[in-house]
């Protein structure tokens, strides 16, 4: 039981984090930031990588989804590198990659 409370707190402050990255993206005074991006695209990076090997070899196609969501938050994150008049499209690539990449990580479809 000690390691499912583990993995309870794990995905808590995952969620805490997803909350507070979100909330942080989407306010003027720090969505322009790029601490804020990184924060983003790191939290992508971790949730992505718990996403993807959770799963064992044969599920090929809960990892192909895993892969997609991540590669949606790379999209998102070059793409505020690149330009300033996509903030809005990389923000939501972002925003879904990690919303959708946590979900998927609870519920695991």
């Amino acid at each position: 039981m000690r390691t499912m409370g583990e993995l309870l707190i794990i995905l808590i402050v995952l969620g805490i984090l997803v909350i507070i990255g979100q909330v942080l993206l989407y306010l003027k005074r720090f969505g322009d930031k790029r601490g804020v991006w990184i924060q983003n695209i790191l939290l992508n990076l971790l949730i992505g990588f718990i996403s993807y090997t959770s799963f064992p070899d044969n599920y090929t196609a809960s990892k192909m989804i895993a892969l997609v969501l991540f590669a949606a938050g790379v999209v998102g994150f070059i793409m505020s590198i690149v330009g300033k008049k996509t903030t809005m499209a990389a923000k939501l690539l972002i925003s879904i990659s990690v919303i959708g990449g946590y979900l998927f990580l609870i519920f695991s479809i």
